[in-house]
């Protein structure tokens, strides 16, 4: 009798209570769902114990690679797949995540986002590569990194690229954007500071222009009007100042990642 092959799905999750519900539940087709908790002063952990979750509380905010390694220690499954609160995962990709899940041949299956940005989908090519989110947990070490965190796998990877897009609600408001932009910027910053590399205004108006004109112009930011430009704007902005935080910042601020 072959194998069945059981899914976690689990959720980093921080002041979510406006994206968690639906969130979860498009995600309740996993044999596991728990939520990793950084310390919410909302109702996001009560909507999730709602619904079934589990919830774990860890409120010393050290990265996100230190978040999902957590998320691994509760984990019971074979496969666990990260999802994000801005996130949505459409029914047929669930059906292609359950299928590789049963299958059990890859040990890291890659998403592409559908993104929408201040209500209005983002039209052009982004995301073209794929985003590491399901593993298979016993090829997994663990994750490093501060943003835009790092899989270790004991293994050589047996990719699969799922064809359905996740639904990303990246950027839902400019207050949400400027905190995220402030969040991601240190996390960077912290990183670039680390590597000795060159930082600074120039530094930053470097990467940043050929940032916002590859979005906006290359990959077609301006089709979807206003959107598209905030969009490109605040990835570059993210960029700018990170080199601009490696810099200028200094004391605890600039080496100890906070959550916001």
């Amino acid at each position: 009798m072959p194998t069945l092959h059981k899914l976690c799905i689990a959720i980093l999750a921080f002041n979510e209570a406006s994206t968690i519900a639906n969130c979860l539940d498009s995600a309740k087709f996993a044999d596991q769902l728990l939520v990793i908790d950084a310390g919410s002063t909302d109702s996001t952990t009560s909507i999730a114990k709602s619904l079934g979750v589990e919830v774990y509380h860890h409120l010393d905010w050290q990265g996100f690679a230190i978040q999902r390694n957590r998320a691994l220690n509760y984990c019971e499954c074979d496969y666990i797949f990260f999802l994000d609160c801005d996130e949505i995962i459409p029914p047929k990709l669930a059906e292609e995540i359950r299928a590789a899940v049963g299958q059990g041949a890859i040990n890291r299956g890659l998403v592409r986002w559908e993104d929408y940005v201040f209500g209005k989908h983002l039209k052009g090519i982004h995301q073209t590569k794929g985003i590491p989110r399901l593993f298979k947990v016993s090829d997994l070490v663990g994750f490093e990194g501060q943003v835009h965190e790092g899989a270790i796998l004991r293994a050589a990877a047996r990719t699969q690229l799922f064809r359905t897009r996740l639904i990303h609600h990246s950027r839902r408001s400019i207050h949400q954007s400027l905190l995220k932009l402030a969040q991601y910027s240190q996390l960077a910053a912290i990183k670039l500071r680390n590597s000795r590399s060159r930082s600074g205004v120039a530094a930053g108006l470097i990467h940043a222009v050929p940032r916002f004109l590859n979005l906006y112009f290359i990959k077609l930011s301006f089709l979807s009007g206003a959107e598209g430009f905030l969009y490109s704007l605040l990835v570059a902005l993210e960029v700018f100042f990170k080199y601009c935080a490696a810099h200028y910042d200094s004391g605890p601020e600039a080496s100890t990642p906070v959550r916001r």
